[in-house]
């Protein structure tokens, strides 16, 4: 379903592109030892895996190729999204945990985040997060070439899945900046684009937390995806207070895939993946 865009995302961060190369360091867990986990596997709405090498292809292509900004609206939930990861406030994870309230985090995978950060990876996934695709470098990949948007898509998911284990079909530019290219060649990789119903505003430091709160509050919708960011100016106070009161309103706060669920936007098997 496609619904207006609300707000602003994240900006171009094009400049300073000190990026920590890692894409052929691998992660590799307990389970990348037991030889009946080599084979990648899917478990629930997502892919789970424990292969050790490059993921290219291990998607199959998805449709429609179309950008994704609202779930179900048949279902009474709303999606938490929580993009980058740069100057992350930890007590967004300590409030998500202690409510246990599960949610989606789309996180850059250079940049000294998810490449320099596994350990906050870690603690997303422990904490009941979904660890999604933020792109590698964080730059705007509207007007981009295809081998960049590529090549951002599959060096972010190396990273990410290496250290997670698992694959969710879902990305987001940065700045939820893209054109029809970008779409189809993320399709063609087998991730939708997902944008947001609507923002927090929480990359603004003029805006109040009063406002940041009316933003969200005023775009409640079934299916809504709504956005924050681990940095973000006030992000903790908006969610504190959002959340309650979503809550109150019948809503199930919870992940994208939740959110997603019966929808076109979902993993579809490839041949030679298991169940």
């Amino acid at each position: 379903m496609i619904v207006p865009v609300l707000g602003a995302g994240c900006g171009n961060s094009e400049t300073n592109a000190n990026e920590r190369s890692r894409s052929n360091m691998f992660f590799r867990g307990p389970g990348a030892y037991l030889k009946d986990l080599t084979t990648p596997k899917i478990a629930g709405d997502h892919l789970v895996t424990y292969f050790p090498g490059d993921l290219t292809g291990m998607l199959s292509p998805v449709e429609p190729v179309e950008i994704v900004t609202r779930g179900n609206p048949e279902l009474k939930r709303v999606a938490i999204t929580i993009d980058d990861g740069w100057n992350a406030d930890m007590r967004i994870l300590r409030l998500l945990k202690s409510w246990k309230v599960q949610f989606t985090a789309f996180l850059i995978g250079g940049r000294g985040v998810a490449d320099a950060n596994p350990e906050f990876v870690r603690a997303i996934q422990e904490t009941g997060g979904e660890v999604c695709n933020h792109t590698y470098t964080h730059f705007v990949m509207k007007g981009k070439d295809e081998a960049t948007v590529v090549s951002n898509i599959w060096q972010a998911q190396n990273v990410i899945t290496h250290i997670t284990h698992e694959i969710y079909p879902y990305v987001r530019f940065s700045g939820g900046a893209y054109d029809a290219a970008s779409l189809t060649w993320a399709a063609r990789q087998g991730f939708w684009v997902v944008n947001w119903t609507a923002s927090s505003g929480d990359t603004s430091p003029a805006l109040s937390i009063d406002a940041k709160v009316n933003n969200i509050l005023g775009n409640v919708v079934p299916g809504a995806i709504l956005l924050f960011h681990f940095g973000g100016y006030g992000t903790y106070e908006v969610l504190s207070r959002v959340i309650p009161e979503i809550q109150k309103r019948g809503y199930q706060v919870t992940s994208l895939s939740r959110v997603l669920e019966g929808t076109p936007f979902r993993l579809k098997k490839k041949p030679g993946v298991r169940s």
